[in-house]
């Protein structure tokens, strides 16, 4: 297959029919948008890959909507069925409808740079958006620095009835959360389709808390990614641990133990000193300040930390996709 695109965790094949790619999901993986790290984590691209496909066939299907009691709620019946880019799977690799993703012109503007959103619409095309819902405040969330941003307490260890739902852009050189009034902005004043992306995240995070909640897990918190494919709103990307919080008692699904990992490191240091060196320079390129002013590299895992990684992704497979319960994971966190 030709690659289209080497990402840091994950490549793009053309597939034979161009209105289709190939997402091939590796056993790298990425922390503070840094890209590849130096190390992989053994079977977590298979992993992520049926995981995805379990996903979105479930995600699509009212039978499994129905199971659950959704339907029942006229505020996410409203949304379905929902549509996604899913087509087959074959091991590490998922077939998906191609879309297009805009290209963003920025410009310096005092100080600061600015991006351009006058892109042209195409008849499939990536919303610039990442969708974030939130059902509590897990320790490390970033909502916790925005907690001035509600009329309600938002402290660690607070659990929401219904998911808090945040705009984060999805093409700039570092994300950012937005409000909706920018979000609309993005969209080029299209508040049929914001409304539109929040019911449908709205109804899709249910799904996702009921679902793991049968499982014995809690759901925290994740993102979607959305595209307009002819006309449509359509759930892309995938679903897994790498875009969700889900807990097992202490121990908790996500990248958060590698951060923790790299968060006292003068390689961790130098990101943040890189980041402010570029914002003041007015450029989006911090890591190449990052590796070639500040000669900072990020180290490998430490085997305890390495076992941990493995183990998150076969246990969430396992007790997803397999249907059984395990314990693994949770027990290395404890030995970190």
């Amino acid at each position: 297959m030709k690659l289209i695109y080497a990402g840091s965790v994950k490549n793009l094949y053309a597939a034979d029919d161009p209105a289709h790619i190939w997402f091939e999901y590796t056993d790298d993986y990425s922390v503070f948008d840094w890209g590849k790290m130096p190390d992989a984590i053994p079977g977590k691209g298979e992993a992520l890959a049926e995981l995805g496909e379990w996903f979105f066939e479930r995600i699509a299907d009212p039978a499994e909507w129905k199971a659950l009691g959704l339907t029942e709620d006229p505020q996410i019946a409203r949304w379905l069925p929902i549509q996604h880019h899913f087509v087959r799977r074959e091991a590490s690799r998922l077939l998906v409808t191609r879309v297009d993703v805009p290209v963003l012109r920025a410009d310096k503007v005092g100080g600061n740079l600015v991006y351009d959103y006058g892109y042209p619409p195409q008849p499939r095309q990536l919303i610039p958006l990442e969708v974030l819902f939130r059902f509590g405040v897990p320790a490390g969330s970033s909502l916790l620095q925005r907690k001035d941003w509600y009329p309600f307490d938002i402290y660690e260890g607070a659990e929401f009835p219904e998911p808090l739902i945040e705009f984060s852009t999805k093409l700039e050189s570092k994300d950012r959360v937005i409000s909706y009034q920018e979000a609309a902005l993005i969209l080029k004043g299209n508040t049929d389709t914001l409304a539109e992306i929040y019911g449908r995240t709205r109804a899709c995070a249910h799904f996702l808390h009921k679902t793991f909640a049968r499982r014995g897990l809690k759901l925290w918190d994740g993102k979607f990614e959305w595209a307009m494919i002819d006309g449509k709103v359509t759930l892309v990307d995938s679903i897994g641990p790498d875009e969700l919080r889900v807990s097992q008692g202490d121990a908790v699904f996500s990248k958060q133990f590698l951060r923790n990992f790299y968060l006292p490191t003068e390689w961790y240091k130098a990101v943040l000193k890189g980041g402010e060196i570029a914002k003041k320079r007015g450029t989006e390129d911090w890591k190449s300040i990052v590796q070639g002013e500040l000669k900072a590299e990020p180290t490998a895992l430490s085997k305890p930390y390495k076992d941990a990684a493995e183990a998150l992704y076969q246990d969430f497979h396992t007790i997803i996709v397999g249907g059984q319960d395990s314990h693994h994971f949770q027990e290395t966190l404890s030995r970190l």
